[in-house]
Order: structure tokens, then sequence, then C-alpha cells
């Protein structure tokens, strides 16, 4: 088992070198050890493995709490030999898009702030996600169908999500997005970005002869739920015969809190702080890169 410090920043890359120069000295004055942090990214991504017993509770929080003062993310990570994952899951909503689907769904109908007040509410655990579901599909009952192809379009892909899925399928691994959201949005994610499967629900439509299909309102059971990608988790790691080692999760909200739990490195991304609570790599200042990083990863082995 190894240990890792990993400091990263994509929003404003300003890793510098007093940022460096800080850590390095602190920890070589709290630990007598001459240290190298390993440059992943030019100013804004850095590691440094070290042993369990080198780094106290004391070194780490003044870490912690000296890059949280820069807006620069700092994680602790520990790895056996399984450190590059063979198996990531991704979340779609606010994870590999920046949009909540259903959201954009109800602002295109005029029903934006309804479905927010309840998407909130299952995100930080305080209804349950599949009546939170329901009750947002059901909005969407008479409306045309057409307004599936229109968010398509108006969707905007996390950054760094392509470059997570492209390099991790080049280095062998499988990577799946499973969400709560719906198959007409996570097929077309899989094509674009070329996850190796994609799950997620499917919306009821009703196709009368000679007029326009119009959402019926209701989800296709069975529904997908937080229950089911911890089972899709599961899944692939037997067909695969993969151990829990080799797995990497993302999320950012309640309902991926089964699946981060279960994952060897479980990551909060932007996460409600009812996730924070769970995962174990959190990135609030880097983006999807960081995930990459997590894993070793450096710039010049990353798949552009």
């Amino acid at each position: 088992m190894e240990f890792y410090i990993l400091i990263t920043d994509t929003k404003e890359c300003k890793i510098n070198n007093f940022i460096l120069d800080s850590i390095s000295g602190y920890i070589e004055a709290s630990t007598g050890k001459k240290i190298l942090l390993r440059e992943l990214s030019s100013n804004k991504a850095y590691e440094w493995v070290f042993s369990k017993t080198i780094i106290n509770e004391e070194t780490k929080n003044w870490i912690s709490t000296f890059l949280s003062s820069h807006n620069i993310d700092c994680n602790f990570i520990k790895s056996g030999k399984n450190r590059k994952k063979k198996l990531l899951l991704a979340d779609m909503d606010s994870t590999i898009i920046e949009e909540e689907s259903l959201d954009q769904l109800g602002k295109l109908i005029g029903k934006e702030k309804n479905i927010i007040e309840i998407t909130e509410d299952a995100m930080n655990g305080i209804i349950d996600f599949e009546e939170a579901l329901i009750r947002r599909v059901r909005m969407l009952k008479g409306h045309s169908a057409d307004i599936l192809e229109l968010l398509k379009e108006k969707i905007n892909i996390n950054v760094g999500a392509k470059e997570l899925i492209k390099t991790m399928n080049f280095n062998g691994s499988k990577t799946i997005l499973v969400s709560g959201g719906f198959t007409f949005l996570t097929e077309h994610l899989k094509s674009i970005l070329g996850f190796t499967y994609a799950h997620a629900n499917s919306l009821e439509i009703i196709q009368q002869k000679g007029k326009i299909p119009k959402l019926s309102g209701k989800v296709i059971e069975p529904i997908l739920n937080k229950n089911s990608k911890l089972e899709y988790l599961r899944m692939y790691t037997k067909k695969y015969r993969l151990n829990d080692t080799d797995t990497i999760c993302v999320g950012d909200g309640a309902n991926d809190i089964e699946m981060i739990k279960n994952a060897d490195f479980g990551v909060s991304f932007n996460g409600k702080k009812i996730l924070d609570k769970e995962a174990n790599i959190h990135f609030k200042n880097t983006n999807l890169r960081g995930l990459l990083y997590a894993q070793g990863y450096s710039d010049k082995e990353i798949i552009k």
C-alpha cells in the first residue's frame, strides 16, 4: 500500500513555486525528510508518495487548511498496486455534463423552478430519488417529444470528460455511464464520448398515427435508482473479473452514495455535503481530469 498527497487546481491553475515551496518546506520541517513533488500538470497537479507513518494528522491538517485557503484541492490517497483503475462508473447530471437534464427539460416547458426545487431536495437526500423522479417527470406530460432532441443541443459536457473517457479506454479500462436520468441523453453521450456502456431510465412516449409524439409523464419501469448504480458496479466488476481495488466511481449527489462508498476510489465532484461525507476523494477546484491525476496519470499520458 502506498500513500499520496495529491494537490490540484484546474480552475485558476495557480499552483506556483510559493505553494510548492510552502508545502515541501512544511513537510521537510515536520518530518526531517527531503521531498520532491512530482509534476503531473504544470501549475495544475502535483503529487508526493509517502509512507503511512511519516505524516501525522497535524501535518495533514496544516496542508489541507493551507491549500483550502488558496482554493486548491488536497487529497490524501491510498492505493495498492492497482492505482490505474480498470473500471469507471460515472454519474451523468452535474458530473459528465454541467446541467441537471430534468431541470433543463423543465426550463423548456416553463416549469424550471418547480422541477429545480425537487431536484435539490433529492440531491441533498431530503426526499427519495424515485419519488422525486416520478414527480418531476409527471410535469412533462403532454409535451412534444421534440424537446428531448432540443435538449441534446443545449447540454454542455464538463471539461475533462473527453480526456477522462479516452484515456481510460486507451488503457484498457471499461467506462460506464450510469444515470438516474434518461436513455435519450446517455446514449447520445455514449456515442460522442466513447463510453463502453450506458444505463439510465426511459421516458414513456405516446405515438399516435398522424400526430406528434408526446411525453406521457411516466417513466418506464423498472426505475434506475441509487441501488441500481451499486448493482451495476458489482455486475461489471464480476463480468470482467475485477477486484474492488480496480474501481473508480464519480458523482455529485445523494443518488451516488452507494456506488461511491463501494468503489476503491470514490470521487465527489463538486458534490453535495451528504456525498462528501462518503467519498474518499473530493474535487471542488479541479475538472474531470482530476480523476486521471488521482490515478497517477500525467499530462503526457492523457489522450486528448
